[in-house]
């Protein structure tokens, strides 16, 4: 018997791909907006949009594959013109934190590139502290626990823009995750764009986390023509300990060997994926053929706000594909969780956390 949207909805589902700057609900960018003093947002075309204007202000907060990457990247950067202050960092961590409690969502790792948060003058520290701050009082207040995945922001290296300059290569922000006494700090990750910007330049700051704490998620293979030489690049010049999107791997036998030698995760995205373009259908990703292989692999919603696809959506549209069931959820789940970053001590409450919000034996 197939899974309806509603049983994934209610089922407690962890996720470890999910990016606060895509992830914020409607009604709280337009109440943000109206706070600092922004009434309308004006678009490359010159056509203004009044934020007050829901039903407008609703067509342009969201993603289509087929408008160009500048149309694209200008819904994230709105929302991130809201996410100057520590003010604002924290609400929105607070708000997306109780907005995945409300999908039953209760573990979940955020990635945020902190470098798109200095443009009034933040300094690394008080962005980070910020956004902890927000996900301190989003737990206190609904439960969900989070951590969080510091990403560099892979087109810095071009120094296009004014937040590029101070940290290129990502050196500083690696610096400043390993020097945070914070045990919400997950690790560093590697975000953005594929096309241009190889993992390999990011070697050093990548290098500067083996030996500690902190895990390494870069993205890899979810565009450009190398994305399987960026995968492996992930893997061997990175130290990835999981993998943001991974398109190739299913497809490719040497490719899940080489994550299954080294323990390697993978973060599958499946209708982000689709909906950007990256694949053609969801069959693409080889998820049957991940999980035959033994490859550990979790289903995720990416940037959920702007494609409006939550996570029960990707599993509603991955399941129907393969017609999985209870056993599948429940295998994805643990894979998520095992794949999490936390201590042996975390992983057990929370597997037990929820054991008993399903019913089922997880731990």
């Amino acid at each position: 018997m197939s899974l309806s949207l509603s049983d994934f909805q209610s089922f407690p589902k962890a996720e470890l791909h999910r990016h606060i700057d895509g992830s914020v609900p409607l009604a709280v960018v337009q109440r943000l907006a109206l706070q600092h003093g922004v009434s309308a947002v004006t678009l490359r075309n010159g056509q203004t949009i009044s934020i007050a204007d829901t039903a407008a202000f609703d067509n342009f907060y969201r993603i289509t594959a087929t408008e160009p990457i500048a149309d694209l990247l200008a819904r994230f950067d709105f929302v991130l013109s809201l996410m100057q202050t520590p003010d604002g960092i924290a609400e929105v961590f607070h708000a997306c934190t109780l907005d995945c409690a409300s999908k039953n969502i209760w573990y979940v790792e955020w990635t945020m590139a902190p470098a798109y948060h200095t443009r009034a003058g933040l300094a690394y520290t008080a962005v980070i502290d910020s956004a902890l701050r927000g996900m301190r009082s989003g737990w206190q207040a609904c439960g969900v626990q989070s951590k969080l995945i510091l990403a560099i922001q892979r087109e810095a290296t071009a120094r296009q823009k004014p937040e590029d300059a101070r940290d290129p290569a990502g050196l500083e922000l690696a610096g400043a995750a390993l020097q945070h006494s914070s045990s919400r700090i997950a690790g560093l990750g590697l975000a953005c764009d594929e096309f241009a910007f190889a993992p390999e330049l990011y070697a050093a700051a990548f290098a500067k986390t083996l030996g500690s704490k902190l895990g390494r998620m870069p993205h890899a293979g979810e565009m450009g023509a190398q994305r399987a030489q960026n995968v492996r690049s992930a893997v061997s010049v990175l130290g990835a300990t999981r993998i943001g999107h991974g398109i190739p791997v299913g497809a490719d036998p040497a490719l899940i060997a080489l994550l299954k030698q080294h323990g390697v995760a993978l973060e599958a995205n499946p209708l982000s994926n689709l909906l950007a373009g990256f694949i053609s259908a969801l069959e693409d990703l080889r998820l049957d053929e991940l999980l035959r292989a033994g490859v550990c692999v979790s289903i995720n919603s990416d940037d959920p706000a702007l494609f409006r696809k939550e996570l029960a959506d990707n599993f509603k549209a991955v399941f129907d594909v393969y017609n999985w069931g209870e056993a599948e959820l429940v295998q994805f789940t643990k894979h998520a969780l095992a794949s999490a970053h936390m201590t042996a001590q975390e992983r057990a409450a929370c597997l037990q956390l929820f054991s008993n919000k399903s019913g089922l034996a997880l731990a």
